[in-house]
C-alpha cells in the first residue's frame, strides 16, 4: 500500500457508466485527489487495485460477476485501500461496516452528502499506517460469508453488529446511521414510520413499532403505549395518574402516558 504524499491515489469502480462520471465529476477537481484508474467490472478492479495500489476506492456493492465485498476479499491484506460504497441498495450497510468502510453513500447523493464522505475518506487515508490491515480482510471474509449464507437483512434497520455490541444500522435521510441503543430515549410511532428520539435530534426510519421492538434489548426498551417505547435506561421516574393508568418522565424531563394495556408490561420491568 503506497503511503499518501502529495496527493491520494484514488478508483472508481461501477458497472454504470454515469455512476462513475459522476463521483469522477466531482473528484476532478479536488488537489488532494488523483484519480488512478476507473473499472466497470469486478475482475478489472481486482486486476487495477494489484497494479495501481489505490489509496482509497469508490466501490460499487452490486456488479455483473462479482460484487464489491467479493473484490475486496481478492486483495491481499497489504494492498486493501480505504473504501467508500456507492451503491443503490441500503440493505449491505451492516456488511460495510463490518469490512470497516469509510462511508456507505447510497444513490442518488448530492453534492454536500458527498463531501461530508470524501472528507471522513482524506481522514482515513491519512491516518492508514494506524489500520490493521489484517484484521479489516478477515473482517472482509466475514461479511462475505454472511452474504453467501444468505442471512436477512433489513431496509431500514440492517441489524445488530457483529461483534454483538449492539449497535444499529438505520436508514435516515437517504444516509446510513450507526447508532448506539443506549443513546434513544423514546420512540413513537408516527403512520408508516417511527420516531426516534435520542440526544441531539430526533430521526424518522420507515418502520412499524412493532418491527422496531423486534431490533431492541427487551431488557432495556419497554412498549407503555400502543404508539410509544421508552428506553428504561432513561426513566426517572413511574407515577400514578387517573383511571389506572402512569405517567412515565425521562431523564430530560419527557413525561410520556402508560396506557392501561400496557402497565402490566411496564411493571413486570421495575
Amino acid at each position: 500500500m503506497n503511503t499518501p504524499t502529495a496527493t491520494i491515489r484514488t478508483m472508481i469502480v461501477d458497472d454504470e457508466v454515469l455512476a462513475r462520471q459522476n463521483v469522477e465529476a466531482l473528484l476532478r477537481h479536488d488537489p488532494d485527489i488523483t484519480i488512478v484508474a476507473q473499472c466497470n467490472n469486478g475482475t478489472s478492479a481486482v486486476e487495477a487495485i494489484r497494479r495501481h495500489q489505490p489509496d482509497l476506492l469508490f466501490l460499487d456493492v452490486q456488479m455483473p460477476g462479482m460484487t464489491g465485498f467479493e473484490v475486496l476479499a481478492k486483495l491481499p491484506a497489504a494492498l486493501m485501500p480505504q473504501v467508500v460504497f456507492v451503491t443503490a441498495y441500503d440493505h449491505f450497510a451492516l456488511q460495510a461496516f463490518e469490512v470497516q468502510a469509510v462511508d456507505y453513500l447510497l444513490k442518488p447523493f448530492n453534492r454536500a452528502r458527498f463531501a461530508d464522505a470524501l472528507a471522513r475518506a482524506k481522514s482515513a487515508v491519512r491516518g492508514q499506517e494506524k489500520k490493521d490491515f489484517t484484521r479489516r480482510l478477515d473482517d472482509v471474509m466475514s461479511a462475505l460469508q454472511q452474504l453467501r449464507s444468505g442471512a436477512p437483512t433489513d431496509g431500514a434497520v440492517a441489524g445488530k453488529s457483529r461483534e454483538g455490541d449492539g449497535r444499529l444500522f438505520i436508514r435516515c435521510d437517504g444516509e446510513i446511521h450507526v447508532m448506539a441503543p443506549e443513546d434513544i430515549l423514546w420512540i413513537e410511532s408516527d403512520g408508516d414510520y417511527v420516531r426516534l428520539h435520542v440526544s441531539d435530534k430526533s430521526r424518522f426510519v420507515r418502520m412499524s413499532l412493532h418491527k422496531m421492538m423486534e431490533k431492541l434489548d427487551p431488557a432495556h426498551f419497554v412498549r407503555i403505549h400502543r404508539s410509544t417505547i421508552v428506553n428504561l435506561r432513561h426513566m426517572k421516574k413511574a407515577c400514578t395518574a387517573l383511571y389506572g393508568e402512569y405517567t412515565v418522565e425521562l431523564t430530560n424531563g419527557t413525561k410520556l402516558k402508560v396506557s392501561r394495556t400496557f402497565v402490566q408490561n411496564l411493571k413486570a420491568h421495575l
